[in-house]
């Protein structure tokens, strides 16, 4: 019962995941689904314990609230599976659910069967194939909110967990920054890392929070005389910063051949403009050569 309890309040969060609001019959579409997927999975587990539906709750709210993909994306992450590869299942879903939703699960399957003994995911003719093998992209789509939901689960993949991992380092991060989804891709390299050299992840990530308030210090120096310049000049903008992910700092020291403390350029900063779309290029060019000049000045008094 607690555990029923437990499936319901997940479905409900599905729900509340979509970026825009539901009507009534993608709703009612959903519960269907939600119930198939239920009675698919009646009884299986995960190899921690969790009733098998939460993977593929997850996968859905995955794709609804991170990816941003709507309810027809969610009915598929949740009736993918080997219980929807049958000819004979598909048209049952295609009379049920339409055919947008059996044309994305018979992708889905499709990319799940290709076989990879002599293609390496290391190759650009891989990913290539991968992407030409779908005529939807909310197939790559969902298959990315797929494989997100595994590596943030790896106990509960059981011994999938390596294999998953070399598939998102080497095919679905580079997709996800083909397709510009760079949140995904980040958090792809962040997982990676703490699977593969996890000691080495954990030292550099307690270096940057040791050294945050120093490094806010040094941003907030660096960004003044780039705010004051921009607007004695006019412009509108608003100018957010990050400290680089994990990965890209140990891929920094890596290719240097340095140590964290010799690594200087721990942050990003990005200076967005106001500005009306026909003279985007041209004040964009703008802001860039003050910048230069602000950084070339510097340079020179150092």
């Amino acid at each position: 019962m607690e555990r029923e309890e437990e499936i319901q309040k997940k479905f409900l969060l599905l729900l509340n995941s979509c970026n825009s609001e539901l009507h009534k019959r993608e709703k009612e579409l959903l519960k269907q689904a939600f119930d198939a997927a239920c009675n698919f999975h009646k009884g299986k587990t995960l190899p921690n314990g969790d009733p098998y539906i939460f993977h593929h709750l997850n996968v859905a709210i995955t794709a609804m609230k991170e990816i941003g993909l709507g309810p027809t994306s969610a009915i598929c992450s949740l009736l993918h599976g080997e219980e929807t590869k049958s000819e004979k299942m598909l048209e049952k879903i295609k009379n049920e659910f339409g055919d947008q939703v059996a044309e994305i699960l018979e992708g889905l399957n499709k990319i799940s069967g290709l076989r990879t003994e002599r293609l390496s995911y290391q190759s650009e003719a891989f990913r290539t194939l991968f992407l030409s093998l779908v005529n939807d992209i909310r197939v790559i789509l969902i298959k990315l909110a797929h494989r997100l939901t595994d590596i943030r689960n790896l106990d509960q993949v059981g011994d999938k967990g390596g294999a998953f991992v070399n598939e998102i380092k080497y095919l679905y991060s580079p997709i996800a920054h083909r397709l510009g989804l760079y949140n995904v891709k980040t958090e792809f390299e962040e997982r990676v890392m703490q699977f593969e050299n996890p000691d080495v992840y954990y030292s550099i990530q307690r270096k940057i929070r040791e050294t945050k308030k120093k490094r806010e210090v040094y941003i907030q120096e660096f960004i003044r005389p780039i705010k004051r310049e921009l607007y004695e000049q006019g412009f509108q903008f608003d100018i957010k910063w990050r400290t680089k992910s994990v990965p890209s700092i140990y891929a920094k020291m890596k290719r240097q051949n340095v140590e964290f403390e010799e690594v200087f350029d721990l942050f990003a900063i990005r200076i967005i403009i106001d500005a009306p779309l026909k003279k985007e290029k041209e004040v964009c060019w703008k802001v860039y050569s003050i910048v230069t000049n602000l950084s070339s000045q510097s340079q020179t008094v150092t």
